[in-house]
């Protein structure tokens, strides 16, 4: 559950901040005509992340055992690949409202904003599928409480944002979730190898989880580690 409730928090918080500076630049720009666009395009993603989810689920209940060790191996590694995905996009994006405003500009229209805010929800609701993919062996309650409740975490986090004086540091919060989620996906890294190759075993785990774990802290934290020798170097000379 709280692997769900963690990485529903993360997609959330995404979709919800764009959806949120999208609404607040088009508000800023005096078109507030645009907003029913970008209500209209959310509601299209969110649909459609829905569909695709029950498709998913009622598709990977149905397989035998043995392919559906295949499937979750797959989607662990799937899985994995997004979260690397996620920290070498906090790396290199960490002014999310320049980037978003960027795309607004090339989006102007209706029907460009439509598709600007379909994308960015059903990206995020699709990645948090394939995550809760590589638990259908789970129960269900579990997977939907924890995914329900990171969802309404992250609109509770970006309705404070937006509509209150009170001030929350997102890289903060973004960071806290990468180091958590570092940590989930050495371990889908691990899992996904050994569902896929099992004659490897523990042994096969531990490599998968490691090479995942530290090869990602090491992206994680490069510029702060970039820092720390430019300030060794400053006080040795």
């Amino acid at each position: 559950m709280w692997s769900s409730l963690a990485l529903s928090l993360r997609e959330g918080l995404e979709a919800s901040l764009i959806i949120g500076i999208i609404l607040a630049h088009v508000t800023k720009i005096g078109r507030k005509d645009l907003k029913y666009s970008v209500f209209i395009g959310a509601a299209a993603g969110l649909i459609f992340s829905l569909v695709f989810g029950f498709i998913g689920f009622n598709e990977a209940k149905e397989l035998e055992e043995e392919s559906e060790e295949i499937f979750e191996g797959v989607m662990m590694l799937l899985a994995a690949g997004l979260i690397a995905y996620f920290i070498l996009w906090l790396h290199r994006n960490k002014e999310m409202t320049s980037s978003v405003t960027s795309k607004i500009s090339r989006s102007s229209s209706k029907w460009g904003l439509i598709v600007l805010a379909f994308l960015s929800v059903f990206r995020e609701g699709t990645e948090l599928i394939i995550f809760n993919l590589t638990q259908v062996n789970q129960h269900a309650s579990s997977i939907v409480f924890g995914s329900i409740s990171g969802i309404l975490l992250a609109i509770v986090i970006t309705y404070i944002l937006f509509k209150t004086a009170i001030k929350l540091n997102l890289w903060i919060i973004f960071k806290a979730l990468g180091i958590f989620l570092i940590f989930i996906g050495g371990e889908l890294c691990g899992e996904g190898l050994v569902k896929l190759f099992e004659a490897g075993g523990e042994p096969l785990e531990i490599i998968g989880f490691s090479v995942f774990t530290v090869a990602s802290l090491y992206l994680f934290f490069q510029t702060e580690l970039k820092k720390l020798r430019v300030r060794k170097q400053k006080s040795a000379s």
